[in-house]
């Protein structure tokens, strides 16, 4: 029998590519390493390519992305101007908007985004963004405030979607000139480096944005191990399984966390088929922090 999902991961594999990086992205701006940057506009080719369980991730982006503007337009809302390009060739900046809403003689420029349900339920406000330990988040106000600015517009709209329950929410944008501003300086400093060939100092390794870096065997050498190649067609299919399996896992994440929160402190919770049972754990006194947690052992009844 064709294996239909094999099938399906090797079209995926095809789309994992580089393509030239000629401008400062406006998607990237908000990104806290200017090195990495630098390199993204000189040494693109040499990136790390993302495995095909990332690739699954992005074109689901994009079937959410179409789903919401469907949305839209079913609610009766005008959307215009879907995939503008901009471009702000002073400082190098380029973007695409997803969109924007006319209503009433007003023009709001939104961008979507989708995500897991614990990460949709935990961003609320701009400031949920801005201070979220993963780099993606953080670079989505950068994105719109650069959109904002180049549009000539006060307001912008972040619509996110509930990857899991279709659920929809907004978190309004006002343009936020001293941040804009920081971001343009940092524009002009990237350009700066590739005038003068030059690279800006390293971050430290503890902002995050190193461990899983595209660049890391550029920008840190001495962390790079001599790769040893393998012909090993089994080993190949495992680890291309294991990355298709990688969205569902971190699914699966997301769930455990949020049902565990909800039954803490409760010794004994039935939900439909499900038992969880919870007890207060003191912690071993060679343990580095002290004190107790609340452990839940989650089982199907019977």
């Amino acid at each position: 029998m064709i294996n239909v999902v094999q099938a399906v991961v090797e079209a995926k594999v095809k789309k994992i590519e580089q393509w030239p990086v000629r401008s400062n992205r406006a998607s990237q701006l908000g990104h806290p390493c200017e090195r990495y940057l630098v390199y993204e506009r000189t040494r693109w080719q040499e990136k790390a390519l993302h495995d095909v369980g990332l690739q699954f991730i992005f074109d689901e982006g994009k079937i959410h992305e179409k789903a919401v503007l469907r949305d839209l337009e079913d609610a009766g809302l005008e959307v215009i101007e879907q995939q503008r390009a901009f471009e702000w060739k002073q400082y190098a900046i380029t973007g695409h908007i997803d969109g924007k809403i006319q209503n009433n003689g007003n023009i709001i420029p939104f961008e979507i985004k989708s995500m897991s349900d614990w990460a949709w339920k935990s961003t609320n406000t701009l400031e949920d963004m801005t201070k979220s330990k993963a780099i993606y988040m953080r670079q989505y106000p950068a994105q719109l405030n650069l959109y904002l600015i180049m549009d000539e517009k006060e307001v912008g709209l972040f619509i996110l979607k509930n990857k899991q329950s279709g659920l929809l929410k907004q978190i309004e944008v006002r343009l936020d000139y001293d941040y804009t501003e920081s971001l343009i300086k940092k524009a002009e400093r990237i350009n700066g480096h590739l005038a003068n060939n030059s690279l800006p100092d390293r971050i430290s390794l503890d902002v995050g944005a190193c461990e899983w870096c595209v660049y890391t065997h550029i920008c840190l050498p001495e962390h790079k191990h001599e790769a040893t190649l393998l012909d090993d067609p089994e080993l190949e299919g495992k680890l291309d399984r294991r990355g298709s399996l990688k969205p569902i896992f971190d699914e699966y994440q997301d769930l455990d966390k949020e049902i565990r929160e909800k039954a803490r402190e409760k010794p004994e919770v039935v939900i439909g088929k499900w038992k969880l049972i919870g007890k207060w754990i003191e912690k071993k006194e060679y343990t580095v922090k002290a004190g107790k947690y609340w452990q839940t052992t989650i089982k199907a009844l019977s």
